[in-house]
């Protein structure tokens, strides 16, 4: 069994998402169909009305079977966190919660650290979204919030092609994964390449320095389709990088564990 922790969907009508025009992606993204049985969990994708897409994308979970989870968008520092927090965390299917931190001067914000700590009481993880260079400060910011359960989304976003920066990248990695609460998440590395060429060269060194600085426990596999768009299949590419004995740790049992639904889901 595949779970792909990192699953995008929107339908422009339903939500707005006012950035997909400039990326080049198309307004309506549906669940692939793939041969198998996969099962995913559904990611915010900074839609222009974070309520409104959380409904649309419960409502979509809800009648999908395919579908294990949502991670639902909440301003986690905004003066509403805690009453927004509650409407999210009634949803059918809700099992976390992304705020988008990349290029967002957040990080030194109390108010963001008081939005975690009541995301934490709620019993949910939460996403995080960096560029590489913004791994310190995030390792700074999850330092106060030790009681969460955080996942890293797209390793960190190395910058590849970079030499200097992949190796400060893979330094800041290793201290983010000093943190026992933070967990990674393989994905995201075909939108951080220029060319299919390009990810079949750097797959097996950034996956697997994401490997060994988490361990295969704390690791778990994500699409990002249609963000990242891989020629072959990026879980199945993944997992054939990993010895046997771990590969159903980080197919599907790390993400059941930290994406789980809770008893009245």
């Amino acid at each position: 069994m595949i779970l792909d922790a990192h699953l995008h969907i929107w339908d422009t009508s339903a939500a707005s998402i006012a950035w997909l025009a400039s990326a080049g992606l198309p307004p309506t993204a549906s669940i692939p169909q793939v041969s198998g049985g996969r099962q995913y969990i559904l990611v915010e994708a900074d839609a222009d009305d974070p309520a409104q897409e959380a409904d649309w994308l419960a409502a979509v979970a809800a009648e999908d079977p395919r579908v294990h989870g949502v991670v639902a968008s909440v301003a986690l520092e905004k003066h509403d966190a805690g009453e927004k927090l509650a409407r999210v965390a009634d949803l059918p299917k809700v099992v976390g919660v992304r705020r988008l931190l990349q290029d967002r001067d957040l990080f030194d914000s109390s108010r963001l650290v008081q939005g975690m700590k009541l995301l934490a009481a709620h019993g949910l993880p939460f996403d995080a979204c960096v560029r590489a260079g913004e791994l310190p400060a995030l390792t700074r910011l999850l330092a106060q919030v030790p009681t969460l359960t955080v996942v890293l989304d797209h390793m960190g976003k190395p910058e590849i092609g970079d030499e200097q920066a992949m190796l400060k990248w893979r330094r800041d990695l290793a201290c983010l994964a000093e943190l026992p609460n933070v967990h990674c998440k393989l994905s995201g590395l075909p939108a951080q390449c220029r060319d299919a060429m390009e990810l079949e060269g750097v797959t097996a060194d950034v996956v697997g320095a994401a490997v060994e600085l988490f361990g295969p426990r704390r690791c778990l596999l994500g699409s990002d389709h249609p963000v990242s768009l891989d020629p072959s299949d990026w879980c199945l590419r993944v997992l054939a990088l990993l010895p046997s004995v771990h590969r159903s740790a980080v197919a599907h049992e790390n993400a059941l564990r930290i994406y789980a639904r809770r008893p009245c889901q």
